[in-house]
């Protein structure tokens, strides 16, 4: 111990007494040791910290899957039937996200809307997180007509309650439903997202459009595996129960099977391959860091070469000579790792800026024991990386011995299998710097595309709120219809509004809504093979709000009256896969939107484009190649709906004011939610996108700066070195011009062979990259030339500094040197 102090004294000394190499090691390894901080604090919030649930690897989300769906909501009778035959799971569970009007029974608070969850009653047993004041759902809380409860998040209780214990046992209105706040759950408790108030499916168990075997509502199931069951195991017994459905049900259950995911899988399915990918981005600038530090070191050590042979002569063994060496890297490494730690802390913040806010999972990202540990990890392996091979290099007997007898006057050279290794390094690091900005060039160009992409419609101008009329005082289409008359009415004459409509499933609103299609007078599809199509329900001015033009028949006007057989608007691609060669206009498609017997079919009346309603490339009806279909609101009302408003000028966002109040004047206990602009949720759509590519292009600009100045460092090193060969031929009637030649030819080798080696590894990461680009090959010929270009001009200029030095070499200086 008392050696090693002593050791540790004399490379802290020895460092303080180069403080531009120390201060330039330091932070170099700072860069390469916080980015990888920082984005392993998001890989470990995101993918590798466990769901705060007991044993939640047990915990497995259960779809429904089909040819069009890989992931589709489970139909209620299904779930029954599964319950009933599995063998795999303690219990199944099923749940549903969506929202409720919550106030007070006597009106003393203000009406909001909250996340909602339907779950049946043995929910939480299966989570194995119960409420942390109060009881949990019981069977009889979970039949039609059993008692109306509620269970309550600690946000909620917080927010609303102050915290009380006497809030359990008072009575809200939820959905214009009185029910008894029964408990208040743990703040673990986030399943399904954005949820504040839990209910028991209670009267849903009743609703015929829920018990139908055909409709899918939107339920998902959780199950909590058995002990010693695996996943596989589960999924074979859930293959044989929906082939026995299959069997048993063919018109409903035709091509359906059960998807079966844990659940920490499930919700990070989207964003594991890109949170990933940034991973491996940090992984290369490190590899740069500790190739540009191990360079550093080992032209530190060539220039204390004699002190090392005169301590060797001494009796310093080769360990001993290591040793110091090693930890004079450690003390660099360490420095770098807390300045790292510090440059990670100071990230996190933005990085979390161009998170999706809805992933909550993001939003727990922070520098925990895990991290911690990661970040000495990396510190070790830096230490091992940028000590090791340069120590064992320079302590090598021969060398010493060869260093000793010289007395230090080699001038000329130090070796050329020295110069080579330092040449390797130089190289890896530019076929590093070239991966990373040929990528960064594909996911710039990729999110480019995705912001360019066509959207079908106008979404600058125009505000959007969601409006959900609860059931209890909205239980008719006419109210529903009044209701919404009213508001169009009221809406509109604001000062300032253009145009207002309602709908729902409205392009950017996160939420789906979609149904099998019957062609009138057509064929019957077999089962598992009907066509599905998006379907939104609207008022008439919804076209002009978002500025979509009928390209062929008519819009939705006050002939299509609410007795009448309806009519539907359909988009253009609609129109060419179901009506090629004729026109669309006048034909008939099944009206499946009701529950009465025998409805009369839908007139075709207009056609309009198509419009994207999610992110381009994301997981969703693009890919699903949906077709889309638009019915009238007053022949089809619906509850849930977003109230759209398009401003003559000026911001959208300054009428909320005015909207409220004439909400309030129609209905004072009718809260909005989800207020917003149309192009602000285009916006926030491409979080995950902006993300990737602006951390990918950062680290790729850090790589190119920390290669360049790798490359930099050895072109000055080797000038230097070649001193006094460079006054010799000068000396013997060398031009000028030639010696710079000659040294910037070595520099061109050196970033040609990193460039050819760069692009075969580009090659390879940009196929890795294919499922996060969108309009973007995997070899984009251009995004490559840029990368290019970009490192050849920045390299070249490293290299002509050295270059233009090693012209002004005084011969006779050079050769009195030596």
């Amino acid at each position: 111990m008392k050696n090693f102090l002593t050791e540790l004294r004399f490379a802290m000394r020895l460092l303080g007494k180069q403080p531009g190499f120390t201060a330039v090691a330091a932070l170099t390894l700072a860069l390469g040791i916080g980015a990888n901080t920082a984005i392993f604090s998001v890989v470990n919030a995101l993918l590798l910290r466990p769901l705060p649930y007991p044993h939640s690897e047990n915990l497995v989300l259960l779809r429904e899957s089909s040819d069009l769906f890989d992931s589709g909501s489970v139909s209620y009778p299904n779930y029954l039937d599964w319950r009933a035959a599995q063998r795999g799971f303690t219990d199944l569970a099923l749940f549903r996200r969506g929202g409720a009007n919550l106030s007070g029974t006597n009106g003393e608070a203000v009406p909001e809307r909250v996340g909602a969850a339907r779950v049946s009653y043995n929910f939480f047993k299966i989570l194995g997180v119960g409420p942390k004041l109060g009881r949990d759902f019981m069977e009889s809380d979970d039949l039609p007509k059993g008692n109306r409860v509620v269970l309550i998040t600690d946000a909620l209780w917080q927010r609303r309650f102050g915290r009380s214990p006497s809030a359990i046992g008072e009575r809200v209105l939820l959905d214009g439903v009185s029910r008894e706040i029964i408990g208040v759950l743990a703040p673990e408790i986030r399943l399904p997202r954005l949820s504040e108030v839990y209910i028991p499916l209670d009267e849903l168990r009743g609703q015929d459009n829920v018990l139908r075997r055909d409709n899918h509502p939107g339920f998902s199931a959780l199950g909590r595996l058995k002990s010693g069951v695996t996943l596989d195991q589960a999924k074979a017994d859930l293959d044989n129960i929906a082939r026995d459905l299959e069997r048993r049900y063919p018109n409903e259950d035709t091509g359906r099977r059960i998807n079966a995911r844990i659940l920490l899988e499930a919700a990070v399915a989207d964003y594991r391959q890109s949170v990933w990918l940034l991973f491996a981005a940090t992984a290369c600038v490190l590899l740069i860091a500790c190739a540009n530090v191990a360079n550093l070191q080992l032209s530190r050590a060539l220039a204390r070469s004699r002190e090392l042979a005169v301590r060797a002569a001494l009796g310093a063994s080769r360990w001993q000579l290591v040793r110091q060496l090693m930890i004079e890297s450690a003390v660099l490494v360490v420095a770098g790792a807390l300045l790292g730690l510090l440059f990670s802390l100071w990230s996190l913040d933005a990085i979390l800026a161009l998170t999706p806010a809805a992933v909550t999972r993001f939003r727990e990202t922070r520098i925990d024991f895990m991290v911690l540990g990661f970040t000495t990890g990396m510190a070790v392996v830096a230490g091992l990386l940028v000590g090791l091979w340069p120590a064992v290099r320079i302590s090598r007997q021969a060398s010493l011995s060869f260093d000793l007898h010289e007395g230090g006057a080699r001038g000329s050279s130090d070796g050329a299998q020295r110069q080579r290794v330092r040449a390797i390094l130089v190289i890896a690091q530019v076929a590093l710097a070239l991966i990373l900005l040929a990528s960064a060039g594909l996911t710039l160009q990729s999110f480019r595309n995705a912001q360019q992409a066509s959207l079908g419609f106008d979404p600058s101008g125009v505000l959007s709120m969601t409006i959900s009329l609860p059931k209890a005082r909205y239980g008719s289409d006419d109210k529903i219809e009044a209701f919404n008359r009213r508001l169009i009415e009221r809406v509109k004459s604001i000062p300032n509004v253009a145009y207002a409509a309602i709908g729902d499933n409205v392009p950017f609103d996160d939420t789906e809504s979609d149904s099998y299609f019957h062609i009138t007078d057509t064929p019957p599809t077999p089962p598992g093979k009907e066509p599905s199509a998006e379907v939104t329900t609207v008022t008439q001015d919804y076209f002009s709000v978002l500025k979509m033009p009928i390209l062929k028949g008519r819009a939705f006007g006050p002939q299509d009256t609410p007795g009448a057989p309806k009519s539907v608007i359909i988009d253009e691609s609609f129109a060419r896969r179901f009506f090629p060669g004729k026109d669309p206009i006048g034909q008939r498609i099944d009206d499946n939107q009701t529950d009465k017997k025998d409805p009369p079919p839908c007139t075709v009346i207009g056609i309009v484009g198509r419009t994207r309603n999610e992110a381009p490339g994301e997981n969703n009806s693009e890919k699903l190649n949906m077709v889309q279909q638009y019915f009238y609101e007053p022949q089809n009302p619906q509850d849930q709906n977003s109230l759209l408003i398009r401003v003559a000028s000026g911001d959208p966002a300054a009428l909320v004011p005015a909207v409220k109040r004439e909400i309030e004047a129609i209905d004072p206990d009718q809260p909005v939610a989800a207020i917003s602009t149309m192009a602000k949720n285009v916006h926030d759509s491409l979080a995950t996108r902006r993300l990737v590519m602006t951390l990918l292009g950062f680290f790729a600009g850090l790589a190119l700066l920390l290669s360049s100045v790798g490359l930099y460092g050895v072109m000055a090193l080797s000038v230097a070195q070649r001193m006094r060969e460079l006054g010799i031929r000068l000396a013997l009637g060398a031009a000028r011009a030639h010696v710079f030649k000659l040294v910037l030819g070595q520099g061109v080798i050196l970033i040609s062979i990193g460039i050819a080696l760069g692009l075969v590894g580009a090659a390879g990461a940009s196929r890795a990259l294919t499922a996060v680009l969108y309009g973007v090959g995997a070899l984009n010929l251009a995004a490559f030339a840029i990368a290019v270009l970009c490192l050849v001009v920045v390299a070249l200029i490293a290299c002509i500094v050295p270059a233009r030095r090693a012209t002004l070499v005084d011969p006779i200086i050079a050769l009195r040197a030596e």
